[in-house]
């Protein structure tokens, strides 16, 4: 099985982040926000536990990380200002 481990990083970091926000937390907001950021971040596929862990591991790294809420506060912005639904 083959994984973009991106995407369970992501979906928790923004979760943690959306706790300091007032706008909607709806599904399609809320995949909208992952759209964006996901699309905007390099792809980290994996395809065994060891993968996993090592990008996990990886993803905490002060550069990695801010890099990660970067992203994140970017597309809350942008979909707070226009949300779709």
């Amino acid at each position: 099985m083959v994984v973009n481990v991106n995407e369970d990083i992501t979906r928790r970091r923004l979760e943690e982040l959306l706790n300091n926000y007032d706008c909607c937390k709806c599904e399609k907001c809320m995949g909208d926000m992952m759209a964006i950021v996901l699309n905007n971040l390099k792809p980290a596929y994996v395809n065994t536990n060891k993968g996993i862990l090592f990008k996990r591991v990886n993803s905490m790294l002060p550069q990695s990380a801010t890099d990660l809420d970067i992203e994140i506060l970017k597309a809350i912005t942008l979909v707070s200002a226009n949300p779709k639904h």
